[in-house]
């Protein structure tokens, strides 16, 4: 086919590849290690090594503690296969079992963060109430933007706004754009990724309101949360992939999701870096072991309006 031929062209150029997921999102465990099986066994068929894998949150769903110690322990056998560092993000479901079991704890309890944090494989906030954090690839960095939360429980985020005692919440918007700021700082090309899209994108997260505009550095945004092909949350949008942030030339991409029971199938996407600064974002099917989009662009994509690439 076409789109395989123009695929391994492109990818015999990339000088770096990242694999990113989102949202296995499952309560049960043996759905869970099907979809996961599922999708590493496709991606590892591939042969196309990684430098990094951006798993951008709700690993899991539910607040069983049996099952989701099941699920965690199997997600971290599954992603062992894959010979690369795994950055994970919070999102909202990683919440669930503290929300349920709110009243009976001490403080905030992620069951999964918690598991993972200390595997040599995994990588994530140093502090639940950390806003990001940063990789660097060499070419280009990755900035991730993740949930939070207060260690005592008293606060959290989740779906773009603040839970529990919003008066305690340490950060303002000031401390949003600081962020921006080193982002910018960073003096090379970055790519943002999160479980929320900015606005613009499926399902955006209102707090994210306050990381806008984005510094020209940014060259494109990964985001889960809006399951493809999920039209109860997702709505009329729920298979739109690609979208620009509001009123910036940047686009934004949809990963979601890992799991095929909400959404449509068992997806994740490939962002390759080329020689010459070009991204090619590659959108594979697991359910169906195929390609179903690409989308490639040029290194000047990402500049504001009257800037010249170079």
């Amino acid at each position: 086919m076409m789109l395989d031929k123009v695929i391994a062209a492109a990818s015999a150029q990339a000088v770096r590849r990242v694999w990113i997921v989102s949202d296995l999102q499952q309560q049960y465990p043996q759905r869970a290690t099907h979809c996961m099986t599922r999708a590493v066994d496709d991606f590892l068929s591939l042969r196309m090594p990684c430098d990094a894998v951006c798993y951008l949150g709700d690993a899991v769903e539910g607040h069983d503690p049996g099952f989701l110690m099941e699920m965690a322990r199997m997600q971290r056998e599954q992603l062992s296969r894959v010979q690369a560092p795994v950055y994970y993000v919070l999102g909202n479901h990683d919440f669930d079992y503290f929300a349920y079991h709110e009243r009976t704890l001490s403080g905030m309890r992620l069951p999964f963060w918690e598991f993972v944090r200390p595997l040599p494989q995994w990588h994530t906030q140093e502090t639940l109430s950390d806003l990001y954090y940063t990789a660097d690839l060499g070419e280009f960095a990755l900035c991730f933007l993740t949930d939070h939360a207060d260690a005592a429980g008293r606060w959290y985020t989740t779906h773009g706004e603040i839970r529990g005692d919003s008066t305690l919440y340490p950060y303002t918007p000031d401390d949003y754009r600081a962020v921006m700021a080193q982002v910018a700082g960073l003096k090379k090309p970055v790519i943002t990724l999160s479980h929320y899209a900015f606005a613009g994108g499926n399902r955006a997260a209102p707090l994210y309101d306050r990381f806008l505009p984005l510094p020209d550095n940014v060259r494109m945004h990964f985001y889960g949360h809006a399951h493809i092909g999920d039209a109860v949350w997702a709505g009329k949008d729920c298979h739109r992939k690609i979208a620009a942030v509001d009123g910036q030339p940047v686009m934004q991409v949809d990963v979601a999701s890992l799991e095929n029971y909400r959404g449509s199938a068992i997806r994740s996407v490939l962002l390759e870096w080329y020689a010459a600064g070009e991204i090619g974002v590659l959108f594979r099917n697991h359910t169906l072991r195929c390609w179903d989009d690409c989308l490639l662009t040029r290194p000047g994509d990402g500049l504001r309006a009257g800037e010249a690439a170079t």
